[in-house]
């Protein structure tokens, strides 16, 4: 067996540690099958804690992972319902349990998948229809209010530009490292990391461009390195470490809610989104911002169309009856 998973949940006050050591078949399908055998550190992760909290689960109930049953799966599955966990994070999660057990099965450690078949149900909502995003109004209310004091005001001055003005994914801009800005050409770009390693360029905006040379000389002025992490902390405990996933989410909140934006779902990702919704609202080629936002299908950036033209082609507008 491999390394152990250990990997909290509290469950009804009480903290569980999974104590059971992850199947090597678990590890050779995250190395092998994930990411096309190149599995980037956050997959494995990602996917190491969801089977780690399943594995925290059969515990809590007294049941050998090996040795569970479908009725077990379900189970599980009506109590995420029941805990308020949304459809597609179920589908997700319920999704990864069922790939453990495909591994375990092909290295013949048990003989069925328990979990095949077990789905986390149906959302019939278009996805257009379940998009946060800010509108015009919105983005220039939360750009305006931004302060412009501290060293710490001019990172986030730069975070929100590149995530609602280049729609950067907020593990891209957690990725991103001084040598990530490109200034050798005509036109300068950012070197991104994307889902699954993808690389791909993100060209920038004078005003973006100006905010990321300020953020860097002002590093550059607290003596801070200029090699390495671009974007890093500023409080008394984390100076010079590079930002979390965790801290860019409360930085996004923190000024959404000083402008009066903050509500549920309307986070980073909203800021991407709203990325997407105003430049097709401006005009931008469907093809285009495919590649400005690193969707390997155009059919995920069509949504950004679909949401744009219901909202221009609203049938209630052809009615010629005022209220």
């Amino acid at each position: 067996m491999s390394e152990i998973v250990r990997v909290s949940e509290v469950v009804e006050g009480v903290v569980v540690e999974p104590s059971v050591n992850a199947l090597d078949a678990f590890e050779w399908f995250l190395h092998i099958d994930v990411a096309n055998g190149d599995a980037t550190h956050d997959t494995v992760m990602a996917y190491r804690r969801e089977v780690g909290l399943w594995i925290a689960w059969c515990e809590k109930k007294n049941v050998n992972p090996l040795e569970v049953r479908r009725s077990d799966v379900e189970l599980y599955r009506a109590e995420l319902k029941a805990a308020g966990i949304v459809t597609t994070t179920r589908a997700t999660k319920l999704s990864i349990v069922r790939r453990f057990y495909d591994a375990a099965v092909r290295h013949e450690l048990i003989a069925k998948n328990p979990a095949e078949g077990v789905r986390g149900g149906k959302d019939l909502t278009a996805p257009e229809d379940k998009m946060k995003a800010l509108s015009r109004a919105g983005l220039a209310s939360l750009v305006g209010l931004l302060p412009n004091e501290t060293l710490a005001d001019t990172r986030d001055r730069a975070v929100v530009g590149l995530m609602a003005l280049h729609g950067l994914r907020r593990i891209e801009v957690h990725r991103l490292n001084h040598e990530s800005l490109r200034l050798d050409s005509d036109s300068p770009y950012l070197e991104v990391e994307g889902k699954g390693s993808k690389m791909r360029r993100a060209y920038l905006r004078e005003d973006t461009l100006a905010a990321l040379e300020n953020y860097a000389r002002g590093k550059l002025a607290a003596g801070l390195p200029v090699s390495g992490a671009f974007f890093v902390s500023h409080s008394n405990n984390g100076t010079g470490n590079r930002l979390s996933r965790q801290a860019l989410n409360e930085i996004v909140s923190k000024h959404l809610s000083a402008a009066r934006l903050k509500k549920a779902g309307v986070s980073c990702h909203a800021l991407r989104h709203t990325f997407g919704t105003l430049a097709v609202s401006g005009g931008a080629k469907v093809e285009h911002l495919r590649d400005a936002m690193g969707h390997s299908d155009i059919e995920t950036t069509s949504i950004y169309v679909r949401a744009v033209e219901k909202a221009k082609n609203n049938p209630a507008q052809f009615i010629d009856i005022e209220l």
